[in-house]
């Protein structure tokens, strides 16, 4: 009798055969399958719990963030007086960046074009002490050797107009017959005075006293620009995403009008003090290029610039000595004509310059209307003298550039029917 064959064993669950070898699901770890036991079961207080949000993180980094910026806003207030040179070094690479880039443009690396720009600064800067400043040092010291005889001559003709004219002078109720006594009793021409050379004697000694940014502001520019691309998209970067490319567009225009308004500024004053150069050698008039440069220098300064130039090459003109002036005219010495004439001439350039070659150096760079730029220089002098009127106009403008890109409706043309009224019917 055949032995009876067994018959095969059902396999447990969990195995696998291969190869005649009987394989656990323990001994494959790879094809192991992962079973997720049921978590515990929450009350629905836990569930309320978990749900709401963790507000401490938050809170604790406004808090951080408000300690930062007091303290930041503290150690600026502190360091206030060294933040100027700094603060103009980075305006100056903002205007430099446009012409590095054009450099850029050109196939020159960054470094290169940077090293360009200051080769041709520092090339400019020689000529103009090799050329210029001997000749106007020259004249200053003739001019301060010859000051005491000049303010004696001064004082004899006023002295002399004075006491020739008492009864014109009578209507305008001016009874002095010396400079000293009017000087002396004449309380708001006295206090003009002074306050005119007290404002000229603070700007030129606070120019003497930070020669030493000379030296900080061309080393703090060269680094910010070459850097300048990286930082001006790191500043933008920490605004919301939201609004950078707002900022990013407004910040450019506000760049393009401070650098088209002062490269034109900086070309207009440079012909001006040429073309008065030329006037005054042409007019025969003592201390042309001084008197030119200066003119140049103060053309910068609206209004106040021109009467200051007619006042100064008029009281030069009148303290010369007898001379030819154009190969014909020969002026007699402190000629009171003379010193009219130069005076004049001295206005009518500055107002060709103002009428035909500004508009066409500078054009429309800056857009601001007549009245906001008179506001303007007078806010600007009210609240920082000289330096505030110099860039009062480009500052105006690019305050109109940010209520414009926020109010649109400031540069849009209203609609007809609020430009014309129609007339009403007479009563």
């Amino acid at each position: 009798m055949a032995d009876a064959v067994p018959a095969p064993e059902a396999q447990p669950d969990g195995e696998a055969a291969t190869g005649g070898k009987v394989l656990l699901a323990t001994e494959a770890p790879l094809f192991a399958t992962v079973v997720a036991e049921p978590s515990p079961t929450k009350s629905p207080s836990d569930e309320r719990v978990s749900a709401a949000p963790a507000p401490a993180p938050s809170m604790r980094r406004r808090i951080a963030l408000a300690l930062f910026a007091v303290v930041s806003l503290l150690f600026l207030w502190v360091v206030a007086p060294i933040l100027p040179p700094f603060i103009i070094a980075f305006v100056l690479a903002a205007l430099l960046d446009p012409t590095v880039r054009f450099l850029e443009g050109r196939g020159r690396s960054r470094m290169r074009a940077i090293l360009t720009l200051y080769a041709l600064g520092a090339l400019l800067f020689i000529l103009f002490a090799i050329v210029l400043v001997p000749r106007v040092v020259a004249q200053i010291q003739d001019l301060t050797i010859n000051f005491n005889t000049y303010s004696d001559h001064i004082k004899n003709s006023v002295d002399s107009m004075l006491q020739h004219n008492t009864k014109v002078l009578l209507w305008f109720g001016i009874k002095q017959k010396s400079l000293q006594d009017l000087m002396q009793k004449s309380v708001p021409v006295q206090s003009a005075v002074a306050a005119a050379l007290g404002g000229l004697t603070v700007f030129l000694q606070s120019i003497v006293s930070r020669i030493f940014w000379l030296i900080i502001i061309p080393l703090s520019t060269f680094f910010i620009l070459r850097d300048y691309p990286m930082l001006r998209a790191r500043i933008i970067f920490l605004f919301p995403e939201a609004y950078q490319d707002k900022i990013d567009e407004m910040s450019r225009e506000i760049v393009d009008v401070f650098g088209a308004y002062l490269r034109g500024l900086a070309k207009i004053c440079a012909l001006f003090a040429l073309a008065a150069f030329i006037l005054f050698s042409l007019l025969g008039v003592r201390y042309a290029l001084f008197l030119g440069l200066m003119a140049g220098a103060f053309y910068a300064v609206p209004y106040v610039g021109q009467l200051f130039n007619a006042i100064a090459t008029g009281t030069v003109a009148f303290l010369m000595e007898r001379h030819t002036v154009l190969f014909f005219f020969h002026p007699g010495t402190h000629s009171i004509g003379y010193a009219l004439t130069v005076a004049l001439c001295a206005i009518l350039l500055q107002n060709i310059f103002d009428q035909i070659v500004y508009p066409r150096v500078v054009g429309g760079s800056v857009g601001l209307h007549p009245v906001v730029s008179i506001f303007a220089l007078m806010a600007g002098v009210t609240m920082m003298g000289i330096w505030g009127m110099l860039i009062a106009v480009p500052v105006a403008a690019s305050i109109q550039i940010l209520l414009t890109s926020f109010f649109p409706k400031l540069v849009q043309t209203p609609p007809e029917r609020l430009l014309e009224s129609p007339p009403r019917p007479l009563a």
